[in-house]
């Protein structure tokens, strides 16, 4: 039988152990190399020297020799300004080719696992944005994404079987079923769902491809059938991202070096875990396919489809919304527009009591000029009366008079 190299039976045995993961397995290996390189002997040297000891001070010195590398590796991390995160991932990658490969180790410091590049929370408006400029493809994938909570290298696994029969039958929410063969770590299966929105930007994606098989992926190369990677949609959301923060319409940090941006493709499943979680911690974090923490029993954790499937509909699908406001959005509109209502209907009352007092002095003024009315046409009726008998009188009192005058004259030519 044909003896496997070290470097590939680690690799192999770490498979076989855990996730089998390509990506962690290419990881494993480039900072094994790296290490090899700063100390300039090759994995099979190090087993080599090893199998020479002969006794406790001999293996002692092997010990002491390589802890020491290791830590001096560190140091020169550490002055390329390596993060303690990624130097840890780095020195847990060699540690683990030594325990595999039964080489023994002294002590070696384990730095605390902290996260120095954040990436922030991105806006629902800030998302309809990237989504807006982007290619159906790369929507539906970014609105898949933040609807789902899954992982990119998880979308990127997907096949058309996996979202069957929902997609066919188009239901909403959409039920996305993980196999544990795709998820991360391969621990364990899970379901998720993706909203209205999401499902109708798969839909559109979907019929730009023809000769679409339950096996065929979800999403693809361009112009292939061949797998997508999460490297390239990683590539297509900064650069989306970074072309509307030259619009002035995003701002965040965007950092060199080949330093992680504030705003990448991960702040799409963080909206995810943000906005859901209304659902619940535990369920978000199934839906996520979380591991569950130490301590909290997994085989009590509900399975049931059409119950998951209600309690996204009635828990998170509202509040994850990409392109239309969620209902507490809504209640804010509403409220805003009950406040201008009322002021409204302030200003009409005010306006009814100016009304009011119009009428009441209008009314006054008729009734007032109705009583003046009266009285004068009383006056005028009783003089329609008077007047002519004065008139009568006055007429022959002048005659009376004239009779007179015209007898005394007469008298008097006499």
């Amino acid at each position: 039988m044909e003896r496997t190299k070290p470097v590939e039976r680690w690799l192999a045995n770490v498979a076989y152990q855990h996730s089998g993961s390509l990506q962690t397995e290419r990881h494993y290996k480039h900072q094994l190399e790296a290490f090899c390189n700063f100390i300039g002997k090759v994995p099979e040297k190090l087993i080599k020297e090893y199998e020479q000891t002969t006794d406790f001070f001999t293996e002692r010195k092997f010990r002491r020799k390589y802890s020491q590398y290791i830590q001096d590796w560190i140091a020169q991390l550490s002055k390329q300004c390596y993060t303690k995160g990624s130097i840890r991932v780095m020195v847990a990658s060699v540690k683990s080719f030594f325990k595999y490969s039964n080489l023994p180790l002294d002590f070696v410091p384990i730095g605390q696992n902290c996260i120095v590049y954040h990436n922030r929370d991105i806006t629902r408006q800030e998302t309809s944005e990237i989504l807006r400029i982007s290619n159906p493809r790369d929507r539906a994938f970014f609105a898949v994404l933040a609807q789902s909570g899954l992982r990119p290298y998880t979308i990127c696994k997907l096949k058309i079987k996996h979202l069957e029969p929902d997609l066919s039958n188009d239901t909403v929410p959409l039920k996305i079923e993980v196999p544990k063969e795709i998820a991360k770590g391969k621990y364990r299966g899970h379901i998720t769902f993706i909203a209205e929105e999401s499902a109708q930007y798969l839909k559109d994606y979907l019929k730009t491809r023809s000769n679409l098989t339950s096996e065929s992926w979800v999403f693809t190369k361009y112009g292939t059938e061949e797998q997508s990677s999460p490297k390239a949609f990683s590539h297509k959301f900064r650069k989306a991202a970074r072309k509307l923060r030259e619009k002035g319409l995003f701002k965040f940090e965007v950092r060199e070096n080949g330093k992680p941006s504030e705003l990448r493709l991960y702040s799409l499943r963080k909206f995810f875990r943000k906005h859901a979680g209304q659902a619940g911690f535990e369920n978000v974090q199934f839906w996520m396919g979380h591991v569950v923490q130490a301590g909290q029993e997994e085989h009590y954790r509900p399975r049931d489809v059409e119950f998951h499937r209600k309690l996204y509909t009635e828990k998170a699908m509202a509040f994850l919304r990409l392109e239309q406001p969620t209902p507490t959005e809504t209640d804010k509109v509403i409220q805003k527009q009950a406040v201008k209502i009322e002021m409204l209907e302030h200003k009409l009352e005010e306006y009814d009591q100016r009304w009011e007092r119009m009428d009441k002095i209008l009314a006054d003024v008729q009734e007032d000029t109705q009583k003046k009315r009266a009285i004068l046409e009383d006056y005028i009726a009783k003089h329609r009366i008077v007047l002519p008998k004065k008139l009568d009188k006055i007429i022959k009192d002048t005659d009376s008079n004239l009779e007179k005058i015209a007898h005394n004259r007469k008298k008097t030519n006499e």
